[in-house]
């Protein structure tokens, strides 16, 4: 190993040990305290803080001094206020937002405990993983919880769709696991003169339905409940699976992909939005947190894949004029059904 080499592992070693323990129990400890959302209101000084935290002033200082270190917060003068960083992602606020980590905290913290500091037992087949909330959702809140966790992440990959997509000549694009509809309301606005069909489970329609109304669209977005296993998906001249297929084998990529030509009008256009899993230079963290405790899923079809292999199976499917766009961690298939 070359003196680089050796470097650049030695780096990689510590952060495995000790960045990624003080980052994530830091940022813990802060919503613990209330910390982000005292200092969500303006500068506070030590002493005010401390108050509104319920802390030791001392112990609190030392505290605020390590997380000025990790760049979530800042001191001007003799007030500490939060960085921007921290604002955009850690701030927790009404207002729901596609690009906040606030409910991933919460949840990553919840499954720690339970799972994670007992992953050799997991391996050794002594326990498996129960989520405190049943996925998959069975009720509204259930739902809620989940999809509050999806939509918080969907700025990059809607941004994506947007720019590089083909979506002009869509009037009635059909959205598989569309989630609590945050894309399908970002398409629509995009394109006036489109509408859609968000297919979800059951329990998530009427979330759907309320959120579309907020945004205005109500009307051009149309939930509906249907098994996208087992039976077919709404027709269109327009398709979309986004974020579902990247956790699944290619078994299943095929096997979504031969419903997705069958609902399709011909000539209709078919859109895959997926992450990027296998990035030798960048592991996909999220996905691995799904991958280690395969909520709710059978460990069996669940695989790291090349998303590569996507432009081959929508071949072998009968779509043509396949292009591929990848940027911003997540990667763009789009294709057309043949008019013959």
């Amino acid at each position: 190993m070359s003196e680089a080499d050796l470097l650049r592992s030695t780096k990689m070693a510590y952060d495995m040990v000790f960045k990624s323990s003080v980052d994530f129990f830091s940022l813990k400890a802060a919503f613990d305290l209330g910390l982000f959302t005292a200092l969500g209101r303006g500068p506070r000084n030590l002493e005010t803080l401390a108050e509104a935290t319920r802390s030791v002033p001392l112990r609190l200082d030392k505290f605020l001094t390590a997380l000025e270190q990790i760049g979530l917060v800042t001191k001007k003068d003799s007030e500490w206020e939060l960085t921007p960083f921290a604002v955009q992602y850690f701030l927790p606020t009404e207002r729901p937002s596609n690009l906040t980590m606030v409910p991933f905290v919460e949840y990553i913290s919840s499954i720690i405990d339970t799972y994670y500091v007992h992953l050799a037992e997991v391996v050794r087949g002594e326990r498996d993983f129960t989520s405190f909330i049943p996925y998959p959702p069975r009720t509204r809140d259930h739902s809620e919880f989940y999809e509050t966790l999806h939509r918080s992440n969907i700025y990059y990959p809607v941004r994506l769709l947007l720019e590089r997509g083909k979506l002009e000549k869509v009037r009635h694009l059909v959205d598989i696991g569309g989630g609590i509809g945050d894309i399908a309301a970002a398409v629509c606005r995009r394109y006036p003169e489109l509408n859609v069909t968000l297919v979800n489970l059951p329990s998530a329609i009427e979330l759907v339905l309320e959120n579309i109304a907020a945004q205005g669209l109500a009307g051009r977005v149309n939930p509906i409940a249907v098994d996208m296993n087992r039976e077919p998906f709404p027709p269109g001249d327009g398709l979309l699976i986004s974020r579902i297929l990247y956790p699944f084998n290619a078994h299943i990529a095929a096997f979504m992909f031969k419903k997705a030509f069958e609902a399709l009008e011909p000539g209709g256009r078919f859109f895959v939005l997926d992450m990027i899993t296998t990035d030798p230079e960048a592991p996909n963290y999220d996905f691995l947190t799904h991958y280690l405790s395969s909520v709710g899923t059978d460990f069996a079809i669940m695989e790291f894949k090349d998303h590569r292999i996507y432009a081959e199976v929508l071949a072998n499917t009968g779509f043509t004029e396949i292009e591929c766009d990848e940027a911003y961690e997540h990667v763009l298939y789009q294709a057309v059904k043949p008019l013959s």
